[in-house]
């Protein structure tokens, strides 16, 4: 599921956010680095490796924070974030999906209640992301357009993302879409980035820079990666009484 951060697609994690940060160091260090002959094919399968398990992880562009879980094999995500198109508006939501029932609450939208979405009520292509959740960067996606990448120091590596060859750009989480129309096709084609992979060949951070545009500085957006393989709590009330989700509900996944 593609995440907006707008206030109407802030999907809940029940952690702080004062003082959020990305805390992961691409400053380079480390031991010195060996050039390796597919650095971008390791950095590919660094990302596709977020798929094996559940993982928390914190985010920040020019406008949002946040932190946040996910479990794809079942279905699960949680999100707190602050700011997008809300200013500094807090919104946290949480959804889980089983055999074809999903489930939504969130605070303020539910009061913190469990309530039950019905996919008839989701558009057809949010439809489709609601039944998989996964890394709200897309790494996977944005790897696909990396031109250059070197290693900087022992699972660290700097180069050049071309935008124009990245799966659906415009609608990722962490690339705003009004500065990305202000790009031209050179500038689109040539965004720095930075990443560090564990030493299980994991994806621990991105950060990306957007160059400067329409007289705005440039943009940089950055996730952060951790607790891999944790077990979360997936209890919810499938069974009972649960009552309908609200409208709001319905534009947080159509958003």
């Amino acid at each position: 599921m593609r995440l907006r951060l707008s206030v109407a697609t802030m999907l809940a994690l029940q952690l702080t956010l004062t003082g959020c940060g990305v805390a992961w160091d691409l400053a380079g260090g480390g031991a010195e680095a060996s050039p390796t002959p597919d650095s971008a094919g390791a950095l590919r399968t660094a990302a596709e490796a977020l798929d094996r398990g559940p993982y928390s992880f914190q985010f920040r562009t020019h406008d949002t924070i946040g932190v946040g879980a996910v479990d794809g094999a079942n279905g699960w995500l949680r999100l707190r974030a602050v700011g997008g198109d809300a200013g500094k508006a807090r919104v946290t939501f949480e959804v889980l999906h089983r055999d074809g029932v999903h489930l939504a609450r969130s605070n303020p939208l539910t009061g913190d209640r469990w309530t039950r979405i019905d996919v008839r009520k989701v558009d057809p292509a949010a439809r489709a992301r609601l039944e998989r959740f996964g890394d709200p960067a897309h790494a996977t996606d944005l790897f696909a357009g990396v031109v250059s990448a070197e290693p900087t120091g022992t699972g660290r590596y700097r180069g050049t993302l071309d935008l124009t060859r990245v799966p659906g750009v415009e609608h990722n989480g962490l690339v705003d879409e009004k500065r990305l129309a202000a790009l031209t096709a050179q500038q689109r084609a040539a965004v720095a980035f930075e990443a560090s992979v564990d030493d299980q060949q994991r994806l621990l951070g991105l950060r990306f820079t957007l160059p400067a545009a329409g007289g705005e500085p440039e943009q940089p957006s950055e996730i952060s990666y951790s607790q891999h393989g944790f077990k979360p709590d997936l209890g919810a009330p499938f069974e009972g009484r649960i009552d309908p989700a609200p409208a709001a509900v319905y534009e947080v996944l159509n958003g």
